[in-house]
């Protein structure tokens, strides 16, 4: 589903050289409290523990993670919970970093089998919606930035709100889009910062697309952008339509557009449309996110150097940073600006999830493995090697973060404890909710010697966990 090749072109294999971390044990920088758990500004290399051995625990239930010791709650089974049509164990995921499967009162949580069907549960794994239960979606849901039951989706040319009551779903028209054939949610975009945005892609009678967003108090659009090129067949149940790959929201709802291809044309790499053009973020295909930094700056969060948009230039020591940049100086094509900010210097392979602003500076980040042998795979997969003897356990490796947007504060929760190396859904993909409370990742961590037989898809055997960082 999405490319790792991207990734080869920014990351060498070694461990990080230059790493800046404060030296206090607190985050003294923050107006904010300092989170319930986790290693805060700490540099070290940590190997987990227990690697081939370690078990998790039940459903509903919770470890201490023995290095940086944070509570993981495990919220699935896909050796028990459920089965598909066939008889056959579903794998479980929270789908993707970008947009929250958390509700906003943190009481329910979004979860996506390797069906293709959607279930919500509570936080603590109990289900609350089943499967048959819930709508099919085109696209992804995504839930109302105000009222823990309501969400929306789309199917077919309309866009729906679901209300949740008892375990059912009350479904509501809110809007037919009748210009189009049909319409999607599509991969990555959660709904606005402001909680009245979304953003949707239209197809035209020939097979252009229109990428719009919609207000869903003025039930207008607010931007459109119309794609030269075209796709074939129809949008409706597709989460990546024809060339766009990905599709986010500035935090003042403004499009990004990730196209399928790298290059420097009009419809490669990723786009910001302004309303009348689109300027160039990256010519490559990236991992990114938005947000407001702590100044009220809507800002771009990504790998940004001379390989992904010729002349930009990365704060970081060696160049090949995960840097945090204001949109106005992309937009203006400044190659460096007193606002970028260099948030890890030179880290592995990583997603990056971000909710936020001055009063929710907190973002996650997911890092995982994409080298042809190495520590995570399957123990029985001939690809693995054990840590450390490989030479290749980095820092910040199968870690899920916390960073502050102003890059002051890093706090280190868990090992995921996934075998990301062995496919797309096993990497964590950590996800922050809207509020900062909460982080949930994807893992295998059940199963680190292979997955169990008579599995829905063979190699695909991954749970969804949660952590509890602010109360």
């Amino acid at each position: 589903m999405r490319r790792l090749q991207f990734a080869l072109l920014f990351f060498s294999l070694t461990i990080p050289q230059a790493m800046t971390f404060a030296q206090s044990g607190t985050d003294s920088g923050s107006s904010q409290s300092p989170l319930l758990c986790g290693k805060l500004n700490d540099g070290m290399n940590y190997l987990p523990p227990d690697w081939n051995t370690f078990v998790p625990p039940s459903t509903g239930q919770s470890y201490i993670d023995p290095v940086f010791g944070c509570a993981v709650k495990r919220l699935t089974n896909s050796s028990a919970d459920e089965t598909a049509w066939d008889g056959s164990h579903l794998s479980f995921m929270h789908y993707y970093s970008t947009f929250t499967p958390i509700n906003a009162t943190d009481t329910m949580v979004f979860i996506i089998s390797n069906d293709g069907l959607w279930r919500i549960k509570d936080l603590n794994g109990n289900m609350v919606v089943p499967s048959s239960n819930t709508p099919i979606f085109s696209g992804h849901p995504v839930w109302d930035a105000m009222n823990g039951g309501l969400f929306y989706y789309t199917s077919y040319n309309a866009l729906f709100s679901g209300s949740v009551i008892g375990n059912t779903i009350q479904r509501t028209p809110m809007h037919t889009f009748t210009e189009y054939s049909a319409i999607v949610s599509p991969d990555s975009a959660d709904l606005s910062q402001d909680g009245d945005h979304i953003a949707l892609v239209g197809q035209n009678a020939d097979n252009t697309m229109d990428v719009f967003v919609w207000s869903l108090s003025q039930q207008a659009k607010t931007s459109l952008y119309r794609t030269t090129c075209t796709i074939s067949g129809s949008v409706s149940g597709s989460s990546q339509p024809g060339c766009l790959h990905k599709l986010q929201l500035t935090a003042d709802n403004l499009l990004t557009m990730e196209f399928t291809y790298d290059g420097p044309n009009l419809e490669n790499g990723i786009r910001l449309w302004t309303g009348s053009t689109l300027a160039h973020l990256q010519d490559k295909t990236d991992h990114y996110d938005t947000g407001y930094d702590l100044n009220g700056n809507s800002v771009f969060i990504a790998m940004n150097n001379s390989l992904t948009l010729q002349n930009l230039i990365n704060p970081c020591p060696s160049g090949w940073g995960m840097d945090v940049r204001p949109f106005s100086s992309m937009i203006a094509g400044q190659s460096t600006s007193p606002g970028n900010i260099c948030l890890l210097d030179h880290p592995q392979y990583w997603h990056v999830s971000f909710r936020g602003s001055a009063s929710q500076p907190w973002m996650a980040i997911s890092f995982f493995d994409a080298r042809p042998q190495g520590p995570e795979f399957y123990s029985n997969d001939p690809n693995y090697q054990i840590p450390p003897t490989s030479s290749a356990w980095e820092l910040y490796e199968d870690e899920i973060v916390l960073a502050k947007v102003d890059a002051s504060a890093v706090y280190r929760l868990a090992h995921a404890r996934s075998r990301s190396s062995e496919g797309y859904w096993a990497q964590p993909h950590a996800t922050i909710s809207r509020d900062g409370k909460y982080v949930i990742f994807t893992s295998t961590m059940a199963y680190p010697n292979g997955c169990p037989a008579n599995m829905h898809v063979p190699g695909q055997c991954s749970d969804v966990y949660l952590i509890n960082v602010q109360r």
